[in-house]
């Protein structure tokens, strides 16, 4: 009974480190990709010019999933 007890606490001790080791992992990469944007970083990026960037290449890439959707869609139905 206290090897169940001890091994139960053992299990929620782990489980409590895997959170905050997650967490942990987690902050530091939204650390590192903030970094990018931060104006003491030598090799700053211009968050606006990178945000009309992304906003064209989004534009871009659901362009291109609607035409393969439209011919997918096309072939489909001439089955």
């Amino acid at each position: 009974m206290y090897e169940q007890i001890v091994d139960m606490e053992l299990q929620d001790l782990e489980n409590k480190m895997i959170l905050l080791q997650n967490q942990l992992i987690n902050n530091c990469d939204v650390l590192d990709e903030m970094w990018k944007y931060h104006p003491g970083n030598p090799d700053f990026i211009n968050p606006i010019k990178a945000y009309d960037e992304l906003k064209k290449s989004i534009a871009y890439l659901e362009s291109k999933i609607n035409d393969l959707d439209l011919k997918i869609k096309t072939l489909k139905s001439t089955n």
